[in-house]
């Protein structure tokens, strides 16, 4: 797909699958004729660009207050998601489904994302702390690559 194509959106049972590059050329109009709720999998977002983080808040202004469901979210999505919260709408009728975590390993440095439901790691029960994961490596306790990852879920 060539850069200046932007995003490419297919949808299969329900589900609006987005590739490609949310850039300054990415038009998510074609969604605004959808029926909510809306899912879009975010896992082909290969880049990010402001005027493309621009464009996705203009669709989520047109969408209303409708519910969204992102799933598999790059870490990348998610950083943006913490620091512009109106990503998850004006009245945070979106959600994250399933993201992707960055772990690194302190003892090896081998670092890893692992995907997965939101709630596989975020307990409430534990005070929001992230689980650890073991190295595929060196075996030893993998964390949390950065300590405000999860940000956007205290909103």
């Amino acid at each position: 797909m060539a850069a200046d194509q932007g995003i490419k959106i297919v949808e299969k049972g329900g589900t609006h699958y987005l590739s490609g590059e949310l850039n300054e050329y990415a038009d998510l109009s074609s969604l605004l004729s959808q029926p909510g709720p809306l899912v879009l999998n975010m896992r082909d977002v290969s880049r990010l660009n402001s005027i493309g983080i621009r464009n996705l808040l203009k669709f989520l202004a047109d969408w209303g207050t409708k519910t969204i469901t992102y799933d598999e979210c790059p870490c990348e999505f998610i950083d943006q998601i913490n620091m512009i919260p109106a990503l998850l709408g004006t009245k945070q009728h979106a959600t994250i489904k399933s993201l992707f975590v960055p772990y690194e390993c302190r003892k090896c440095e081998h670092e890893d994302e692992v995907l997965g439901p939101v709630d596989d790691f975020v307990s409430e029960t534990d005070g929001g702390s992230t689980h650890v994961r073991k190295c595929p490596n060196c075996g030893e306790d993998m964390t949390v690559l950065t300590d405000s990852f999860f940000v956007f879920l205290s909103r």
